[in-house]
């Protein structure tokens, strides 16, 4: 019976390596977020796991080092827990996060608000001039504004961002964009939106991902609109045949 509880202390010390691994591993393939409660559980479940497991071939150093881990893991999700406890959202804001940053945590969340500025913008406001650089991002929660090259519109932007696909480099802009309907806007300076990238790669990651779905879909957007017109086109000629 005693060599049965050996291994099985034994087994759990094994999967509570598994699990540093594990996370670790989604860590850097940026799957897991640092600063997220799932990886702090995992953590605190492989100290926990792995100090069991030292009851059966007992080590000092690694017991001290696991016992260390797992307050420091408790201490963690107890500042987590009240951190996102105290933060509160207007419905505007919560809209917003919602269609933007779903997957960030409050305390991220709230940081990226506080960078910016949610406004209502009047008929004929200027988010971006074509060639011209992008310092602002901004984001229609509500509205229209209508998009255009040159003398010629192509589209419209509602619940999407303006500006996404330059505002990191500060680069010109393909487009003007000018709202023609009273909208809501959220704003914030590429330059701190910058800063708050270097400062937190959890959020560069989950900003830049953002930002690359939003141009995705308004490529595809895009491309059923062309493929609209060219079918209108074709049945023109058929008929016209």
């Amino acid at each position: 019976m005693t060599q049965f509880y050996s291994e099985v202390f034994n087994w759990l010390g094994h999967i509570g390596v598994a699990i540093y691994l594990f996370s670790y591993g989604l860590l850097q393939a940026g799957i897991l977020r640092g600063s997220g409660y799932l990886y702090t559980i995992l953590n605190l479940a492989a100290a926990t796991l792995v100090l069991f497991s030292l009851t059966v071939s007992f080590n000092l150093s690694a017991a001290i080092i696991q016992i260390f881990w797992i307050v420091i893991s408790l201490v963690g999700l107890t500042r987590m827990f009240i951190s996102n406890y105290r933060i509160r959202f207007s419905e505007q804001e919560l809209k917003l996060t919602e269609n933007v940053l779903s997957e960030a945590p409050r305390v991220m969340l709230r940081r990226f608000l506080n960078a910016g500025n949610l406004f209502t913008a009047p008929i004929g406001f200027v988010l971006t001039t074509e060639g011209e650089p992008v310092r602002q991002l901004s984001y229609v929660l509500t509205g229209r504004a209508t998009v255009s090259c040159g003398d010629k519109i192509i589209g419209s932007v509602s619940e999407a961002f303006v500006g996404e696909m330059n505002v990191l480099r500060e680069g010109p802009a393909s487009a003007t964009v000018i709202v023609d309907e009273e909208a809501t806007i959220f704003s914030v300076p590429a330059e701190t939106l910058n800063a708050l990238r270097k400062k937190d790669s959890d959020f560069a990651i989950l900003i830049e991902r953002a930002l690359s779905e939003d141009t995705g879909r308004k490529l595809l957007a895009a491309n059923v609109r062309l493929s609209g017109h060219k079918s209108e086109h074709t049945a023109v000629d058929a008929a016209a045949e």
